[in-house]
């Protein structure tokens, strides 16, 4: 809970700050946001957790009512730059944001990634639909950076904190799932419908709906749909999370993928996970990471 204001919070020393959004899933449903401030917290996940960082009270129209229960929320999504201040001055402890800026940001890797990189063929084919210029539903989605569907998914998982292999991993996986379109239906996905990127059915599909509804964005949009994917593992799909983000390899991450977040039908052979579509996710993420990250 946001702490009670006092008579030392008058503003004698006042500290603003620029940050980014981890999250929206506020636990006390009062509207806050997760924030990674600059300056003052590690941007190393590793040092500093997002379950660590500071919930963070956002500033509301005055046509809204500003007591409980009356009016609406701040609709601010991970992923965005905010500003603000710290309510408790030099403490900085009690952020207070007032406002989001827009801001376009590109992936970048780190040492490993380009010593393994430099290391590698430039096996890709450039023809294949997988990095083909594809036009978007929505003009929401020309916010994403990129020039097809397969660039601007990497770019966005890189520009949320995921690695170079994880999110060639969310590539592969979207592609075998939907040709990375959003806007892709299967009217009979065992007896049910499925639709987007990840051909959310039954509830995860209701909540898809919901979540976009309350952000009013379009639900068959790139933008919906993967800001709902970083709902989901902060969410409902947190388990699926720990074992993305423990992936150390292309490989590795379009496997964890597959088997702990999209969960098509599977088999343990010898021990070993298997799917039907396990190759062509992995093969499809490992083209990606070959074309994007450099």
């Amino acid at each position: 809970m946001m702490k009670a204001l006092n008579h030392d919070y008058y503003g004698e020393e006042f500290h603003w700050f620029l940050g980014k959004v981890t999250s929206d899933s506020d636990p006390e449903h009062l509207g806050r946001v997760q924030i990674r401030v600059y300056g003052v917290h590690s941007q190393d996940r590793t040092l500093l957790p997002d379950h660590h960082l500071p919930w963070a009270q956002c500033l509301i129209p005055s046509t809204e009512g500003g007591i409980s229960g009356i009016g609406h929320h701040a609709k601010i999504l991970p992923g965005a730059l905010v500003f603000g201040f710290f309510m408790d001055g030099k403490s900085s402890q009690v952020p207070f944001v007032l406002g989001s800026i827009h801001h376009k940001e590109y992936g970048v890797m780190n040492q490993s990634e380009v010593e393994n990189l430099e290391q590698r063929p430039n096996e890709f084919d450039p023809r294949t639909p997988l990095f083909e210029s594809n036009p978007v539903g929505s003009n929401i989605d020309d916010n994403l950076v990129g020039d097809s569907n397969a660039e601007k998914i990497f770019n966005f998982f890189t520009c949320n904190g995921f690695t170079a292999y994880q999110a060639a991993g969310f590539v592969g996986n979207f592609y075998a799932e939907s040709s990375l379109d959003p806007k892709k239906v299967n009217p009979n996905d065992k007896g049910e419908k499925s639709e987007g990127l990840a051909q959310w059915r039954a509830d995860r599909r209701e909540r898809l709906i919901s979540y976009s509804k309350e952000y009013n964005l379009p639900y068959d949009s790139l933008t919906a749909q993967l800001n709902y994917v970083l709902h989901e593992l902060d969410s409902t799909e947190n388990n699926a999370l720990g074992e993305i983000k423990s992936s150390g390899t292309v490989k590795d991450a379009a496997t964890a993928i597959c088997r702990f977040y999209e969960r098509p039908e599977f088999r343990i052979v010898k021990g070993v996970y298997t799917s039907s579509s396990l190759d062509t996710r992995v093969n499809s993420a490992i083209d990606t990471y070959r074309r994007f990250a450099r």
